[in-house]
């Protein structure tokens, strides 16, 4: 990349995690440089670590949702930022995503006199801002500092101004709206993996629902065990992705699909290059998520809500959600009343191969900006970049 491109300085929690790393690859795709400062949070499953591919300044190693033990850490990672004061000084943006990042960053900013624009970035409100008690009080008064701070606020979904920013923070200031897209620029690299076509398995076999990316809802897995029994041999359930082992634990997983042989774990996956198998092998996109009902999961639009809709594969949701209602408003899928179970068994049992066929030809035949991030991120930098 030309050294001559606008650098941004992004502050992440994990240089693992799937959606700094996007954030990443999308800024660059959007011809700026990017120097990372960035923790890092080793799992279990990651028998390797993926490649870091940014100049990158690692900060060390935290915690999910440790934040006791995370604030010594952000302490002692603040000196080795800055000794990168040149870098902060150069940076058009500075780009924290998390409330942790953002506090770092804020010092950094401070004790550099670096002038660049301070954006904060919230992909999701964790349940510790929205409790009542004093520890969730202490996180929304740290936020508001925060805030007060910051040139921009980016979320990924509107409904987190409209719900939590504006009524429970009381945030007044300029906010931007950065979906969860497909890279533009992954497609781009790989375009015969990315051709939209209208690939899904026979409809004379069993009807396949795949819920990919983190697995994080015990009840959707509840849900989809009554699915799995009620259904038999007509369903199956596929689960790609990570597990959130704080909510769906190995043992758990273990003992579903022990209980039910139509719902089959297949492991990690590589996200995007393995997206269109995933999607191409399911009929339905299960994105219902109750981690956080009432917050967080009423309000969030998730990455397979894009994923499945570019690839044609309908997504299931809640009704009354900020996805069902995308879902209702758009044509993407099936926005389902409560209960759940009995709207996917009615929906399994009454299967109309030619009405499905044309709903996946619709999805197929939106334009792909609707899915894909072909200017998002770059408008945004654009815009960050005037001040």
């Amino acid at each position: 990349m030309s050294t001559d491109a606008s650098l941004v300085a992004l502050f992440g929690h994990d240089a693992y995690d799937s959606t700094v790393r996007k954030r990443i690859a999308g800024i660059r795709d959007a011809g700026r440089r990017v120097i990372g400062f960035t923790f890092a949070r080793r799992r279990p499953e990651d028998s390797r670590a993926p490649e870091i591919f940014w100049e990158n300044v690692a900060l060390g190693e935290t915690r999910d949702r440790n934040y006791a033990k995370r604030l010594p850490v952000l302490a002692a990672a603040l000196p080795r930022v800055l000794r990168h004061a040149r870098a902060l000084r150069e940076a058009r943006v500075i780009y924290a995503r998390n409330i942790d990042m953002m506090g770092l960053a804020v010092a950094a900013k401070r004790l550099t006199g670096s002038r660049a624009t301070l954006v904060y970035e919230v992909l999701d409100v964790q349940r510790v801002f929205l409790r009542e008690d004093a520890a969730g009080r202490a996180f929304r008064a740290a936020e508001r500092r925060a805030l007060r701070e910051a040139d921009r606020l980016v979320v990924s979904a509107p409904a987190f101004v409209a719900r939590y920013f504006e009524p429970m923070q009381a945030y007044r200031g300029p906010w931007s709206l950065l979906e969860n897209k497909i890279p533009a620029a992954r497609i781009a690299a790989a375009p015969a993996r990315f051709a939209r076509t209208l690939t899904h398995p026979p409809l004379d076999g069993p009807i396949v629902i795949g819920w990919f990316g983190v697995l994080r809802c015990a009840r959707s897995l509840v849900l989809l065990e009554e699915i799995a029994a009620r259904l038999g041999s007509r369903v199956r359930i596929v689960l790609r992705g990570k597990l959130a082992e704080e909510d769906v634990s190995r043992e758990r997983l273990a003992a579903a699909t022990a209980r039910c042989p139509n719902i089959v774990y297949e492991g990690p996956y590589a996200s995007p290059d393995d997206l269109a198998d995933l999607y191409g092998g399911v009929h339905y996109t299960w994105a219902l998520d109750y981690t956080d009902a009432g917050a967080n999961s009423d309000w969030l639009l998730p990455n397979r809500l894009y994923e499945g809709g570019y690839f044609g594969a309908p997504t299931l949701a809640r009704e009354g959600t900020e996805v069902g209602r995308r879902v209702a408003a758009d044509d993407l899928g099936l926005a389902l009343p409560e209960p759940p179970v009995e709207a996917v068994c009615a929906l399994v049992e009454g299967c109309d191969a030619p009405a499905y066929v044309a709903q996946r030809e619709r999805l197929l035949a939106r334009p792909p900006a609707a899915f894909v991030d072909e200017h998002d991120t770059a408008a945004l930098l654009d815009d960050l970049e005037r001040g």
